[in-house]
């Protein structure tokens, strides 16, 4: 089960946090209403299928996922069966002011300029320190989710 909550992230404190960073390539096999969603993912030489299906919660993303590694070249020989747009990012591990890894994507493409923070969290009900870089809780909005950003124009802040 995957938990997470999503935000904006609202300047570059974040910055002088940062563990690691990957550029990832990732699409869909599937449209925005189907289920599971298909997601194939490239982190540099490493290929990534996953599965996800619907979220289980109204106040957070809580839901299945099942990812399993899969060769780089079965990934780039579906690239052309992408769904939506092709999404480019860059994915950076950063130290949280509770110690807890945040995920900080900064997109390049389709959404070049937005940049979204993750937690991943062991349970619907536990609390994190929350980092004074955070922006706008968007978990629920679903225009910020990954798959609904290949289908469509960059959201808003104030959506």
């Amino acid at each position: 089960m995957e938990i997470e909550r999503k935000y904006l992230v609202a300047n570059d404190g974040w910055k002088a946090d940062i563990l690691s960073s990957a550029r990832i390539v990732q699409f869909y096999l599937t449209g925005l209403d189907q289920s599971p969603t298909v997601r194939l993912r490239l982190v540099g030489d490493q290929g990534i299928l996953t599965l996800k299906y619907p979220s289980v919660s109204d106040t957070v993303l809580a839901r299945d996922e099942f990812e399993y590694e899969i060769p780089k070249s079965d990934v780039e020989a579906q690239l052309h069966r992408a769904t939506g747009a092709i999404i480019r990012k860059t994915r950076h591990n950063v130290k949280g002011p509770d110690g807890q890894l945040w995920e900080v994507d900064e997109f390049a493409a389709p959404v070049g300029g937005l940049i979204l923070a993750e937690i991943e969290l062991k349970s619907i009900a536990q609390s994190f320190a929350r980092p004074d870089w955070l922006g706008k809780d968007v978990t629920q909005n679903p225009a910020y989710s990954n798959l609904s950003l290949s289908f469509s124009a960059q959201p808003t802040a104030g959506d």
